[in-house]
């Protein structure tokens, strides 16, 4: 009585009947026989890991912007102020300004510094504004005319597009390596199936027959 794993009488032996013997579809056979399917498996590891690293680089990068982003925001907001400034002069420029999207210029206007010192300069304001016209401008702690404070949403956008910049790079870098080692792998295989092929091709067709 055969107990399933004994051939049959007239049958060849297969030590891989029982998938506990390098049974190519066992649990336990190693489908990556060739060194090469190993060295594909290994990069593309590594490229997985890679990039797994980019993106915690990405997130790292992205925190550490958003953290400055905020605090130049709350630096800025501190040392800039909201004033009102009134010009002195009428603002020139052509008679379309109403209706069409056109650039500020810059006129004569008075306001005043933090410590209520009177201060002039030039303000930006849009074409033909009457003299006499109030504008709200921002100022430092001088009194010198700047631009507002950047928002704290422009700092979050700022360190999100950083982040994604510095993820995207590191991951296409190591895509780059992993993809120029995988196209010599296929090189190297092609290569030696070649030399496998010129081998057991005569076998296979009966030429190394005479």
């Amino acid at each position: 009585m055969r107990d399933g794993t004994t051939p049959a009488p007239g049958q060849p032996e297969r030590p891989w009947h029982d998938g506990r013997k390098a049974d190519p579809a066992g649990p336990h056979a190693d489908i990556l026989r060739r060194p090469c399917d190993r060295i594909r498996n290994r990069w593309h590891v590594g490229l997985a890991l890679a990039v797994l690293v980019a993106l915690l680089c990405g997130v790292v990068a992205g925190a550490r912007m958003w953290s400055d982003a905020a605090r130049n925001a709350r630096a800025e907001s501190a040392h800039r102020h909201e004033t009102t400034a009134t010009t002195l002069a009428r603002a020139n420029g052509p008679s379309t300004a109403a209706r069409f999207d056109t650039p500020p210029v810059l006129v004569d206007a008075s306001w005043r510094a933090p410590d209520g010192a009177p201060r002039t300069g030039k303000v930006a304001v849009q074409p033909r504004t009457a003299e006499g016209t109030t504008v709200t401008i921002w100022v430092d702690d001088a009194g010198a005319v700047t631009r507002a404070p950047r928002s704290a949403a422009e700092g979050q956008f700022g360190a999100a597009v950083g982040g994604t910049l510095v993820a995207g790079a590191l991951a296409l870098t190591a895509a780059g390596v992993v993809g120029l080692r995988l196209r010599r792998t296929e090189a190297a295989t092609l290569d030696e199936w070649e030399r496998e092929w010129a081998v057991v091709e005569p076998l296979w067709t009966h030429r190394g027959r005479t």
